[in-house]
């Protein structure tokens, strides 16, 4: 009896390990293989769903200012430790001030993605950008850079999603930055338009 129960026990063991194994596998390809956050659609995909179960208020974007300069200068090497730290320390902040229900990615580029909680947006914002504007040590260095954060509230969404509070979010970044994509000021009628659901 015995030996039919260890039989049975080690492929049981094999399958376990597989498991194991394609589920590690299947975690890496969902992170960023720099700044180890989430990837852009799994976080699209948690962020909705934690905006439909109303886990979070908040999504959040950040986009990396005077990051082409640290490549330009220092090389990409330096370019990716400035990414990984700004993840580790987005991730962190997100961790110690943003609710029980967080969610962060790297989008792309130098621009990152957050979902939250937060009742003082204006110091958690505040707060954000601080903590990402530390310079990072880098030979001949160091590598200095600033962020700039722009939030959205879920409530103030017409149709409260992960693509329209990001595009929101968006907009309030540009505002933050002083500029429009193309230099023109016309954000606050293109951030009327999503915040009551008309076409830009």
């Amino acid at each position: 009896m015995y030996e039919a129960i260890l039989a049975a026990a080690i492929p049981a063991a094999g399958w376990v390990a597989h498991a194991a194994l394609l589920h590690r596998r299947l975690n890496a390809e969902r992170h960023d293989p720099i700044s180890g956050l989430w990837d852009r659609r799994t976080w699209m995909r948690r962020a909705d769903r934690l905006i439909r179960q109303r886990r979070v208020n908040t999504v959040i974007l950040c986009d990396l200012d005077g990051f082409k300069p640290v490549n330009d200068t220092f090389g990409h090497d330096a370019g990716d430790a400035a990414l990984k730290a700004t993840g580790a320390r987005l991730a962190d902040y997100i961790e110690h001030h943003g609710g029980a229900h967080t969610v962060c990615s790297r989008l792309g580029g130098d621009e990152f993605a957050v979902a939250a909680t937060t009742n003082d947006l204006e110091t958690f914002t505040s707060g954000l950008a601080r903590a990402l504007a530390q310079p990072v040590p880098w030979p001949g260095g160091p590598l200095k850079f600033t962020a700039s954060v722009g939030a959205i509230r879920i409530a103030d969404l017409p149709q409260p999603s992960a693509s329209t509070a990001l595009g929101a979010a968006d907009v309030r970044m540009y505002e933050v930055k002083g500029r429009g994509r193309r230099g023109r000021r016309t954000l606050p009628r293109r951030l009327s338009a999503l915040l009551t659901g008309r076409a830009v």
